[in-house]
């Protein structure tokens, strides 16, 4: 070995020993990540695309790849989120909602597909850190998904980043679903958004009268916060 190795190559070596500790190896991922250069990102490549390798490890390095970002970061995780090993498939999903972009939505949406609870809760929560971008894709998923779990999801995630844009969307689901849990969240979401135009008050009214306890109590609460934010 040479007597010039800098830290960062030794972090290398270790992460790619698979005798070190997973322990050990993860913590030399998190040094890559501080310490970043351009020479540790076939390292992770490397780490996520060997089936032999221990999961939390492979597991370890999408979330570095989530971290440090860029294009070749993007393009690894994007393929690992359709990975077999259910582990993998749900790290690079949540590193995806790490790096936060756009052309993750896609990708996370199919996510919300997934079988694996901890997949879809994944999805769900990366959907959340893009931001404004994914807004018409919520909307979209709310207005015309079959999957009535991603409805939810869509309308708790609206009400979460709180743009005035979803409210027609959730007044319609309120005035004409039959899904009371979507309804029940989409009364939510208006009320954390605290947009008051006339139609959605008069909607929330509307709700405040429906045969269902948990409807009118979602109703009330609503009416409350948006009247505070107007007044």
């Amino acid at each position: 070995m040479r007597d010039d190795v800098t830290p960062l190559e030794t972090a290398i070596n270790i992460v790619r020993q698979k005798e070190y500790p997973s322990s050990s190896r993860l913590s030399a991922i998190l040094y890559m990540v501080e310490k970043f250069e351009p020479i540790c990102l076939p390292v992770l490549e490397e780490i996520l695309n060997d089936p032999q390798e221990e999961a939390d490890v492979r597991s370890g390095a999408a979330l570095a790849l989530g971290k440090l970002g860029g294009d070749r970061a993007f393009d690894i995780l994007k393929k690992m989120a359709s990975s077999e090993n259910a582990t993998i498939k749900n790290y690079s999903v949540q590193a995806l909602g790490i790096l936060g972009r756009e052309e993750s939505v896609p990708v996370l949406l199919d996510a919300l597909k997934d079988e694996d609870n901890a997949v879809f809760a994944s999805a769900a929560e990366a959907l959340g850190r893009i931001g404004r971008p994914v807004v018409p894709h919520l909307i979209n998923l709310l207005n015309t998904s079959k999957a009535e779990d991603a409805r939810c999801i869509a309308a708790w995630q609206l009400g979460t980043l709180r743009y005035t844009e979803a409210v027609p969307s959730l007044v319609q689901v309120i005035r004409n679903d039959k899904n009371t849990e979507l309804i029940a969240l989409s009364i939510w979401a208006l009320g954390e958004i605290g947009f008051g135009p006339e139609d959605v008050l008069d909607t929330l009214k509307w709700a405040r009268t429906q045969n269902d306890p948990a409807i009118n109590k979602r109703a009330e609460m609503a009416i409350k916060k948006i009247t505070r934010h107007v007044n």
